[in-house]
């Protein structure tokens, strides 16, 4: 009896001993599933916040990519106009309607440009280059025909602040288009003036074909105009063109200064 008691005694030990094996064994089991959740997560976290970084490079890449100055020394025709139109409309000779005239030197094909006045067929009156250095040139007219310096950092154009002069500018750009559009080639067969003016807190534009007429008395000839067309600078800065068959309505026809790409 005493042998079965001690027997039953060592059984329950060994039990007992294995309970707490196996106990000691689930926790050190669990305890490791938690530190390797606990890794897991802050290597989760870790890679989060490496992709978050990695991505916050990539848009200040993206965005310090978009705000890249523009090369001054490989201008298209359109920014070129841009910077011409903005420097004479800071310093205009006058607030005559003129027009950015671009084309290639035969010499070496650089991009060159003129202004012409819309209203009287005149060769010239300004003439500009980009140099070497990407800075803007113009006639020098008191050491005609050298040129001088005028700019040499590309303008901010604030569409909604332009003065009348930087006005008259994209207003001729897209009165000549719209000219060419129609087998009119405006250099040579046309003249014409702007007239600039403010309504309810907006700029309108009106286009007035001239035609010129002997003055019977001598002198300057008569200049006989006639209303073709209107524009408009609406409030968020685009370019307006008056509607053909309905006056009271108005197309935007350009959202870029100087530019008449939307002109067909």
């Amino acid at each position: 009896m005493k042998k079965i008691a001690i027997t039953t005694v060592s059984i329950l030990a060994v039990l007992i001993l294995g309970a707490c094996s196996s106990q000691k064994l689930n926790t050190n089991s669990s305890t490791k599933e938690v530190k390797s959740a606990k890794v897991t997560k802050k290597s989760s976290q870790t890679e989060n916040s490496t992709q978050s970084s990695s991505s916050q490079q990539i848009q200040s890449s993206q965005s310090t990519q978009e705000s890249t100055t523009i090369d001054t020394r490989n201008l298209s025709v359109l920014q070129l106009k841009q910077w011409i139109a903005m420097y004479e409309g800071e310093d205009p000779l006058d607030n005559r309607p003129e027009r950015i005239y671009v084309f290639n030197s035969e010499s070496d094909g650089r991009k060159l440009a003129k202004t012409e006045v819309t209203t009287v067929q005149v060769d010239s009156r300004d003439s500009f280059e980009i140099d070497e250095n990407g800075f803007l040139k113009s006639l020098d007219f008191s050491n005609y025909p050298n040129m001088k310096i005028s700019s040499k950092v590309f303008p901010t154009i604030n569409q909604k602040k332009l003065n009348e002069k930087e006005i008259l500018y994209w207003v001729v750009e897209a009165q000549d288009t719209v000219f060419a559009s129609e087998s009119i080639d405006p250099r040579l067969s046309v003249n014409y003036d702007v007239v600039v003016h403010l309504e309810n807190n907006l700029v309108y534009a009106d286009v007035l074909k001239i035609d010129y007429s002997e003055n019977p008395s001598g002198g300057a000839a008569i200049a006989n105009k006639t209303k073709i067309n209107e524009f408009m600078v609406n409030a968020d800065g685009d370019l307006e063109m008056m509607d053909k068959n309905d006056s009271s309505k108005y197309t935007i026809i350009s959202k870029i200064f100087m530019d008449t790409s939307m002109i067909k």
